[in-house]
């Protein structure tokens, strides 16, 4: 299956980490797009679905300039309630991610995970919200 993924995140390493780990699942295929921050993702993110695009998960970094993921994520809930966002930092358990799970994120995932149990997890919230959707 194809999947696509808005990655929000101000680390250019995190792009290039997840692209090659993503890489190496054989059984689903990914694109990737990315912003280096959050007000850029927020832009994005209506750049892509008002073209029509479906994007499956968007991962959200919390600390980023310009425009951090709580707000990034209160913006894109506010013009997509449906949007499925998970947050994807290093700073879980701290009130900036209750804030942005208030905000609407569906969840975290830790930076702080190895990269081939970071792409499981992805993968498992892409299939879950495939079987999800094709259940409606």
């Amino acid at each position: 299956m194809e999947y696509s993924i808005l990655v929000v995140d101000d680390e250019k390493a995190i792009h290039k980490l997840l692209s090659v780990f993503l890489a190496r699942n054989k059984q689903h295929t990914f694109i990737l797009h990315t912003t280096l921050q959050g007000k850029a993702g927020v832009e994005m993110y209506s750049k892509l679905v008002n073209e029509g695009k479906k994007l499956d998960l968007v991962l959200m970094d919390l600390r980023m300039p310009v425009m951090d993921g709580v707000e990034a994520t209160i913006r894109i809930m506010d013009d997509d309630p449906e949007a499925n966002i998970y947050l994807f930092t290093a700073y879980a358990g701290t009130e900036v991610e209750r804030n942005a799970h208030n905000a609407g994120a569906k969840g975290t995932i830790s930076k702080d995970a190895d990269w081939n149990k970071i792409v499981e997890q992805i993968v498992n919230i892409l299939e879950l919200n495939s079987v999800y959707r094709a259940e409606e």
